[in-house]
């Protein structure tokens, strides 16, 4: 039987060259986009075809690879800390968003009570300007 492979299927030393580099990328605590980029560079394809790939048929073998505990061999030593740094980076990220949302909500219930004591201000001045036409 006549098998047809595709022009553009994906060898291994790719998948391999991919793998590297965004782990690697996120080892670093960069971000898995700036790994596509640099391996659409290097490997002449597409950011997307490279996220694609990754995201579809290289990451999920890795990470059923965490899931499933088993004899520890090199490649597994590396990804292990290379996801637990990257979900370490993620909860730091959480974090400092979740600071950043309190600075801004205190920042913002400040400004709504200028703005309210700004009205009344307003308020007050248009009833002393009412009594005093009224007056006249």
């Amino acid at each position: 039987m006549n098998e047809k492979t595709r022009k553009d299927s994906w060898t291994v030393e790719e998948d391999n060259l991919l793998k590297k580099i965004i782990l690697t990328k996120i080892e670093q605590g960069l971000t898995q986009i700036s790994g596509f980029e640099e391996a659409s560079t290097l490997l002449g394809r597409t950011k997307q075809a490279c996220a694609f790939r990754w995201n579809k048929n290289l990451r999920p073998f890795l990470i059923k690879k965490e899931e499933t505990p088993k004899k520890t061999t090199v490649n597994e030593s590396f990804v292990l800390p290379s996801i637990k740094n990257h979900l370490e980076l993620a909860m730091e990220s959480y974090g400092e968003l979740e600071q950043s949302y309190a600075h801004i909500s205190q920042e913002y219930n400040l400004l709504k009570r200028d703005y309210e004591q700004l009205v009344n201000w307003v308020k007050q001045g248009i009833t002393q300007i009412d009594k005093e036409s009224t007056l006249s």
